[in-house]
């Protein structure tokens, strides 16, 4: 195993992916290569299914296919063989193994021109300083100032044409001026979908010209639709990927506006959510460690922005609040992000199961008929004990109450969720961004950090 110690800061740049970095992997600088071809490997794995075990559903195509959720010719052959555990029940725990990964490398979406990404499979239990070795020390990725964890819907929704210009705008903004890196669920649909595009309006504007937004999507190996072509022992440099919509099916595509790609491995097929936990990890894992800023250490801070979003996404909001971690929650994306904004200013004693009930009867509509009574009581629960702890709560409500842009309300967020004593060393930050959404280059200056009046 690499030593994983503390990882060297790789600045050298406004922009969070080091030019040099870049231009080497850009031209297939073979010696990186065949480091990453080594290393690898050695530290990273995959899960396989190791005992096939027919289900009694069959796949969408119609064919038999194991617990796994694998068709029979997807399996290693000592899988399909007579076995000595033949008759017992499918266990994960038993029946799944780990092997060395592959897939990884770098990844080109075909006919959406030369743009370069990075990828890794990697097995569920993962450290995650393994996952943030490979980012910044074979990945080049700079150790970021900020970490903005997106998180919502994962189907496709309706904002308002307005509301989305100013979301888009003020992510990527603040994701640049700051050298943030941005964590999605890494596909081509919903909240990922909406970062990928602001990602890409940014890339093609005119007026921004400095650095790269590092957007890292974290998805599901076993949801991935065509993930079979980015399939390659030795590693793939480049991989060529194919987004297919109309044939994904009940799977999802990678989206082409992300840079880097973690795909969590749990041996199955088609189950979403399997990333959840380790992306928990990572990005605690993250915010854990320091960079130095005016000669003192600090933490990396971290901040979660929610658009719309059903019962994962309430579940999300909830882990993040009781971690510590900040949210933005913006009104008028719909759903959960609704329900929170509209009850965050009422005392708790009025957060009743009724009120949550009205709401989400509003917000939800259909999905509201087949919710328990058990659920909603749930759900109230949760949403009162995220308003309990509200000064870790910034509810971004466009246009309204001096606030015009998101990177406003996440400086807000974080300035708001930690302590006053973190307040001096967290001011080379807070200048940075409010230079920004001046126009003004930010400069560290004695006395408080700048809040918004």
């Amino acid at each position: 195993m690499a030593d994983l110690g503390m990882v060297p800061s790789l600045r050298c740049s406004n922009s969070s992916l080091c030019k040099t970095g870049r231009l080497q992997y850009l031209f297939g600088n073979s010696t990186k290569q065949e480091n990453l071809s080594s290393w690898v490997p050695q530290n990273i794995k995959k899960k396989e299914c190791m005992y096939f075990v027919e289900s009694s559903k069959l796949s969408d195509a119609g064919k038999v296919v194991c617990e796994c959720g694998y068709t029979r010719q997807q399996h290693l052959e000592e899988a399909t063989r007579p076995h000595t555990l033949q008759g017992k029940d499918w266990d994960p725990k038993k029946h799944v193994q780990e092997m060395p990964t592959d897939a990884f490398g770098d990844i080109v979406f075909t006919g959406l021109g030369q743009k370069v990404g990075k990828y890794v499979r990697l097995s569920q239990d993962t450290p995650p300083s393994v996952i943030y070795h490979l980012m910044t020390q074979y990945w080049g990725l700079d150790i970021p100032n900020l970490l903005i964890s997106v998180t919502g819907g994962a189907k496709d929704f309706n904002m308002k044409p307005r509301l989305k210009s100013v979301f888009r705008r003020g992510l990527v903004k603040v994701a640049q001026t700051t050298g943030a890196w941005i964590i999605t669920g890494g596909s081509h649909t919903g909240v990922m979908k909406q970062v990928g595009e602001a990602v890409r309006d940014f890339t093609l504007s005119s007026s921004y010209n400095e650095g790269e937004v590092v957007t890292v999507g974290i998805a599901t190996w076993g949801t991935v639709h065509n993930r079979e072509g980015l399939i390659h022992p030795s590693g793939s440099f480049p991989a060529e990927y194919i987004m297919d919509e109309e044939g994904q099916g009940h799977l999802t595509c990678l989206d082409s506006n992300h840079s880097h790609f973690i795909l969590v491995d749990d041996g199955t097929h088609g189950r979403y959510g399997v990333e959840i936990p380790l992306r928990t990890k990572l990005e605690k894992f993250i915010s854990e460690q320091t960079k130095e800023r005016g000669g003192v250490a600090i933490k990396i801070p971290i901040v979660c922005v929610v658009l719309e979003g059903g019962p994962g996404t309430l579940h999300t909001i909830y882990n993040a609040i009781a971690n510590g971690t900040p949210c933005v929650v913006v009104e008028g994306s719909g759903r959960v992000a609704d329900v929170i904004a509209q009850v965050a200013g009422l005392p708790i004693s009025e957060i009743t199961i009724s009120r949550i009930q009205q709401k989400l009867s509003l917000f939800f509509q259909e999905m509201f008929e087949t919710l328990s009574e058990s659920r909603i009581v749930e759900w109230t629960k949760k949403i009162q004990d995220i308003v309990r702890r509200r000064q870790l709560l910034t509810i971004f409500r466009e246009g309204r109450g001096g606030q015009q842009d998101v990177d406003v309300a996440i400086l807000q967020a974080l300035l708001k969720g930690r302590g006053h004593e973190d307040v001096c060393p967290f001011l080379a930050f807070c200048e940075v961004a409010e230079g920004a959404r001046r126009g003004t280059p930010g400069r560290p200056r004695p006395g408080k950090c700048p809040r918004r009046r």
